[in-house]
């Protein structure tokens, strides 16, 4: 699975840090490490369970070592799978590296002729891409009657005829990702996009992914600040730097 090899990654980066902030906010999760780095990663607010027992650990996370924080990422519980793929990113999501910048739209070539599609509705994108082409297919869990969405059971019948894919990083959190990636094989571009993309070339490169569109934390304070305030991904802005990563 796509989440253990990303595991297996930070588990060889992260050598012995230590975990000094985690805020789990209504729009994302944060993790910060000793030495100021910082991960993000989406909070499925609304697949929480009981408010009453949301995370029994909750207290004694500061402190602990990185790597026992790491193996959430593929809980099914889907807060201890975002703070654990929010510490895997401010493992790997290394802000001193000189990544490429730039918007995502900017980094694929999408023509009138191509169908596009769209796992997990980004609607920054969308609405940008309605105006390059006419066949779109977008994709979600829960879709709303009247919305225009395409339901989730869907994707085996239509993604493979897609040329261009664009798959939200929220997918590696609900562990769908594996399922989806396996019917973009035909795609001549597939894309993972948001603050919650591990840019991680060295397992993404096996998937027929060609493009990561993530986020490196640049002021680790104001994140911080942002995501306990309930902020989203307009929100984050001034804190983060979205990054390119071509593969």
């Amino acid at each position: 699975m796509i989440v253990d090899e990303l595991i297996d990654q930070a588990f060889a980066m992260v050598q012995s840090r230590k975990v000094i902030d985690v805020r789990a906010g209504l729009g994302y999760t944060c993790v910060m490490l000793e030495d100021g780095a910082c991960g993000l990663a989406y909070t499925f607010r609304n697949e929480l369970g009981c408010c009453c027992g949301i995370l029994e650990v909750a207290g004694n996370l500061i402190g602990m070592n990185a790597d026992k924080i790491i193996p959430w990422a593929k809980e099914s519980d889907r807060l201890k799978a975002a703070i654990g793929l929010a510490t895997v990113n401010a493992v790997i999501n290394d802000p001193g590296k000189n990544w490429d910048t730039g918007n995502v739209l900017n980094a694929f070539t999408l023509r009138e002729s191509d169908t596009f599609g769209m796992v997990g509705e980004f609607k920054p994108i969308l609405s940008k891409v309605r105006s390059m082409t006419k066949n779109i297919y977008v994709f979600e869990q829960n879709v709303p009657e009247g919305s225009g969405l395409y339901p989730a059971d869907t994707i085996p019948h239509f993604l493979p005829g897609c040329d261009v894919v664009v798959i939200t990083a929220t997918s590696i959190i609900n562990h769908t990702i594996d399922e989806v990636v396996s019917y973009c094989k035909n795609a001549k571009e597939v894309c993972i996009v948001g603050p919650s993309t591990p840019l991680c070339p060295e397992v993404f490169r096996k998937y027929n992914i060609t493009l990561l569109a993530g986020s490196v934390v640049k002021n680790p304070e104001l994140i911080l600040q942002i995501v306990s305030q309930g902020g989203g991904t307009m929100s984050m802005k001034p804190a983060i730097e979205q990054v390119l990563l071509r593969i």
